[in-house]
């Protein structure tokens, strides 16, 4: 419900139901076209989550920025464009708005909380700002993930004030 009455929504997780609630947003948009860009797993593993939780796939599409830390991969492949590391917040930044002019209807990013551990706060901030206004000028839905973590409030507080709505999964 929060989904389609928001455009962009920051969902608060713990840690301890991290996957399940995953699981439970990308069920919910299995019929909508869907970029997912992770920061914390391989979109391969990603993927097995998801289709042992038997989720429809075909209109997802990834934005994989750990792979290429650990191995050596293309630039993209049939569903996933690779960015360096999650770091590389100008490349992800490109590949979004790339991606953003293709039609896609929700963007999932996943998560903030990964951010903070390659980046400063100041550069992270911003980031998350530009993506935001990017997404609030075209049509896409944007949910993004944070982990429920003390270190990160700040974070968490200011991305708060850029979105439509804030929920925090409780376990």
């Amino acid at each position: 419900k929060e989904l389609a009455s928001n455009q962009t929504l920051l969902l608060i997780m713990d840690s301890l139901g991290y996957n399940e609630d995953i699981v439970n947003t990308i069920k919910q948009l299995s019929d909508k076209k869907v970029c997912y860009v992770t920061l914390n797993k391989t979109h391969n593993s990603l993927r097995e989550i998801f289709k042992k939780a038997k989720v429809n796939m075909e209109n997802l599409v990834f934005i994989d920025a750990i792979s290429k830390t650990i191995k050596n991969v293309a630039d993209k492949s049939d569903c996933c464009y690779f960015c360096s590391s999650p770091g590389a917040l100008t490349e992800i930044s490109l590949i979004i708005s790339k991606l953003l002019n293709q039609g896609f209807e929700y963007l999932i990013f996943d998560s903030l909380t990964n951010l903070l551990i390659y980046q400063k706060k100041a550069p992270v901030a911003k980031f998350v700002s530009s993506i935001i206004n990017k997404i609030k000028a075209g049509k896409t839905k944007a949910v993004f993930y944070a982990l429920s973590v003390k270190e990160q409030n700040e974070l968490i507080k200011e991305t708060g004030m850029f979105v439509d709505n804030v929920i925090e999964l409780k376990k």
